[in-house]
Formats: C-alpha cells, structure tokens, sequence
C-alpha cells in the first residue's frame, strides 16, 4: 500500500506543474488583454497630448516666494490631473511619469532624483479625486475629494523635501540638505500648499471644457473604427 501512495504522489507532482505552467502563460494573455483594453488608441493620444502641453508648461517655471526662489512653480501638473479624471488614474500616472521623464532626460541635473520625487509628491494629488471620480462624478463629491488630496499632498511633501529633494538639490548631501529644509520648512509648506491650491483650482476650471471635447472627439473615433471593421 506504502509503495502505491509513492507512486500517485509522483504522478500527481509533473500533473500539478504542467497545469502552473500553463495557467502563467494564460495569466500573462490575461493581463495583456487588460493592458490592451486599458491604453486603446484613443486614450494613448490623449496621454501623448497631454504629456506634450504639460512638458511645456513644465518649462514656464518661476519664483512665489522670495525667501525659497529655488521652488519654483510651473503649471504642468493641471493638464496630468486633468488626464487622471478624463482617462482614469493610471493614465493620469503615465502622463506624469512621461512628463518628467521627458524632463528628466532634456534638462535633469539630479540624475532622475528629482523627477522622481516630483512624481512621488504628485501622487496624492492624481490618485484620491480621480479614483474617487470614477465612483461619484457630482461636483460637490469632486470638490470635497479634491480639498482632501490637496491637503495629504502638502502633509506628504514635507518627508520627500526632507529625505529626498533638499539632499538630492545640494549634491546628494543628506547631511547637508535635511537641516537645510528644516531651517526653511515653514516656507516649503507654504510654497506646496499654493502650489497644490492653484492646481486644483486650475483643474477644476479647465477640465469641464476639456471633458467634453474628449468625449465627442472619442465618440467620433469609435464611429471610424466601428465602420473600419464592418
């Protein structure tokens, strides 16, 4: 009986991995469906329209506070958040991910850091009122999740100045740059809090337009297509 037991264990092991072995390449045609169903030609245009109008703004950049003239605020971010509640979040993502990397690669001098943190602070900002978007599309619910991303993304860039964007502008020197933020903090809050507040006022402004020109343009792209392939 001993030896029968060893025999089905056996021939149950190569059983059970040719069935793992195929179940990941069907988990892999799974998720590229997904993808493929997720960034449609429509929504890649917009993403590359949206990455090209912010990266220039991303150029206009200037000084609000004359006590901190190295935070300088530029308006980019208005055309990623307005991607993230038109296309969804992970777009809204992209486009910011695109945007600074496209930066990064023509302009950085902090090898990436920078732009990496950016994408980092930004991330309360895209991801709370556009996944909440996708829920309730009234103005009040858009509003009242908006004021709640505005205030965990000037609560969240207090550690990424601290142990990432203050050490990383003076040279990659954390002994240097944290104390310098925290002798400065109180106007990197300051800075954050009207950029964030400008953002989101800009973005409120600008996407109702916006949204109705991208519905309609993509009504008349699945028309095309849907007559394309009859």
């Amino acid at each position: 009986m001993e030896e029968t037991k060893d025999l089905s264990a056996e021939q149950a092991e190569p059983v059970a991995a040719e069935e793992i072995q195929a179940a990941e390449p069907d988990n892999k045609s799974k998720a590229k469906e997904v993808l493929k169903n997720y960034f449609t030609a429509t929504r890649i245009s917009y993403i590359g329209i949206f990455t090209a109008i912010a990266f220039a703004l991303r150029l206009l950049q200037f000084s609000v506070l004359p006590a901190v003239p190295y935070l300088q605020l530029d308006f980019s971010d208005v055309f990623v958040m307005v991607a993230g509640y038109a296309l969804g979040p992970v777009a809204g993502m992209t486009t910011a991910v695109l945007k600074e990397l496209i930066y990064g690669i023509c302009f950085s001098k902090t090898a990436f850091v920078g732009e990496l943190a950016n994408v980092i602070i930004l991330l309360p900002l895209v991801l709370i009122p556009s996944v909440a978007y996708k829920k309730n599309k009234g103005i009040k619910s858009v509003l009242v999740w908006l004021s709640i991303a505005c205030a965990v993304r000037v609560v969240w860039s207090f550690p990424v100045n601290w142990l990432l964007n203050f050490p990383v502008f003076v040279g990659f020197n954390w002994e240097l740059g944290m104390p310098m933020f925290i002798k400065v903090w109180y106007w990197a809050m300051l800075f954050n809090l009207i950029k964030t507040v400008a953002l989101a006022v800009l973005t409120v402004l600008v996407y109702k337009p916006l949204s109705q020109l991208i519905k309609l343009t993509s009504e008349k792209f699945e028309k095309a297509k849907r007559k394309a392939r009859s």
